[in-house]
């Protein structure tokens, strides 16, 4: 099966699986956890010295840890709909911003399951996945679900936009599973919404992680909901300016989340499913914690802060024989990887065919994978002179907006992307900018050939339009 379908954006991105090996025991379910604006560089599996993911740690040791793992986009709507159609946002129509949604005729992994005969379940907690009009039908990352669970009760602290914490997303998790078709084999998936802004976490979560401001910095409130050099209107804490002490709620919501992660899965490990299922726990985006100037936001560059998530995949029956494993116990993979590899992964673990269109590769063996494959995230926004674009091969990121110059980061030497070396290294971007022009040209977008614009068959209605805009994804002044 690994030997079969490795299309991995345009010929340039082929991965390699040796046929000789014998495939991994097949999975009967598969599950999808993803985590709402989750950093990699906040977990205890990727190296942070504060306790905010012991339950996710623990899962994580008996999975593949992969260092360098991509979103397509550091947006919900076109990250989660790359991930879930296994097609880049600029092929499904999902830019500019959180503005569209994937239309009918892209095929997302729920309905190509559906119709292999799974029972499928989405149990979401974000506003922007909200419930589509019954008069729209399926649509976007709505599409392929016998149960699209978006039961949105709780309102966000400073907008008028809804949501649903870890705690109400797990209940509603394990009372499907408790409930569902027993006699099917099953997908599920569950998007957490924290630790998105406002953090608000529980009082109890939020004294363990306060500490004394580590500096006397203070930021300006800001009147939009844009974070450069401001604290974004939504964020705003009862007037409360230190940064330090939005960092630290932002590891509370952390571990308030990885409480209710923890419980979800010992539900799984209770019905004897986790040994029997795929499981890949990712984010669907990072978030900015002052980096590049940008405050507790996301979706206003491609720096890694924004895009770098963490990924762990964990195989049927847990990952029990794992070449090496580092000094804390976990199995890690450095090849490079993103969003798009999901899709391929969770059916080549239920020896399933892929869909033709899908670019990603397996991730069941990673030392398998070529080493440096060039991989884009992009960020089209509605917004002028703000979209942005990245290119890199796991070493070397190429960054750029229209009319500016390119910058280059070597992000082994230097993770924060903080020094341009692009004079130093003219043969890096020159190789990476072919790399982009390839990766253009294998773009398959929609109304292409047709005479059409690219773009979403539906857009959002006038309602909607105006409720992202009131919460900082549309600007209509610019």
């Amino acid at each position: 099966m690994l030997a079969t379908v490795l299309v991995v954006l345009g010929s340039l991105w082929s991965g390699a699986c040796d046929a000789t090996e014998p495939p991994p025991a097949t999975a009967r379910n598969a599950i999808l956890i993803t985590c709402d604006t989750l950093r990699a560089d906040r977990l205890g599996l990727y190296g942070y010295e504060r306790p905010t993911s012991p339950e996710l740690d623990a899962f994580a040791r008996d999975a593949w840890v992969f260092d360098a793992a991509y979103s397509c986009a550091p947006w919900t709507q076109p990250a989660l709909s790359s991930l879930l159609s296994g097609r880049p946002p600029e092929e499904i129509g999902v830019v500019p911003g959180n503005t569209k949604r994937m239309p009918k005729s892209i095929e997302t992994i729920a309905e190509t399951l559906r119709a292999r005969g799974f029972a499928t379940a989405a149990i979401v907690s974000n506003g922007l996945l909200r419930t589509l009009p019954e008069r729209i039908g399926e649509l976007g990352v709505q599409q392929g679900w016998d149960r699209y669970d978006a039961d949105l009760t709780e309102r966000e602290q400073n907008r008028v936009a809804y949501e649903r914490d870890a705690r109400g997303t797990t209940d509603a998790a394990l009372a499907w599973l408790e409930n569902r078709p027993k006699d099917r084999r099953f997908f599920l998936w569950v998007h957490f919404q924290d630790p998105h802004g406002p953090y608000t976490p529980p009082d109890t979560f939020a004294a363990q992680f306060d500490r004394s401001p580590q500096s006397e910095e203070r930021l300006p409130f800001g009147k939009s909901q844009r974070g450069l050099r401001q604290i974004p209107q939504y964020q705003a804490l009862a007037g409360e300016a230190r940064p330090d002490v939005y960092r630290d709620r932002y590891d509370a919501e952390i571990r308030y989340f990885d409480l209710e992660l923890g419980r979800l899965l010992a539900g799984l490990r209770a019905d004897g499913l986790l040994d029997s299922a795929i499981t890949v726990f990712t984010a669907d985006h990072g978030e900015s914690l002052g980096e590049h100037e940008q405050y507790f936001c996301h979706g206003e560059n491609v720096h890694r802060e924004q895009v770098h998530v963490p990924l762990v995949v964990r195989p049927p029956g847990g990952l029990r024989d794992a070449p090496e494993r580092d000094a804390r116990g976990f199995a890690r993979s450095s090849a490079h990887v993103n969003h798009l590899d999901v899709a391929p992964t969770l059916f080549a673990a239920l020896d399933l065919a892929s869909p033709s269109g899908w670019r990603g590769t397996p991730l069941l063996e990673p030392l398998a994978l070529a080493p440096e494959r060039p991989l884009v995230q992009c960020f089209v926004a509605q917004r002028k002179n703000v979209s942005e674009w990245a290119i890199g091969d796991g070493r070397w990121r190429l960054l750029w907006r229209e009319n500016e110059a390119k910058r280059l980061y070597d992000v082994r030497a230097d993770p924060g992307e903080l020094h341009d070396v692009s004079k130093a290294h003219p043969d890096v971007v020159e190789r990476l900018e072919r790399a982009y022009a390839e990766y253009e040209r294998s773009l398959r977008p929609l109304g292409a050939g047709t005479g059409a614009e690219s773009g979403v068959e539906t857009e959002l209605d006038e309602e909607s339009s105006k409720r992202l805009e009131a919460l900082g994804y549309v600007d209509s002044t610019r």
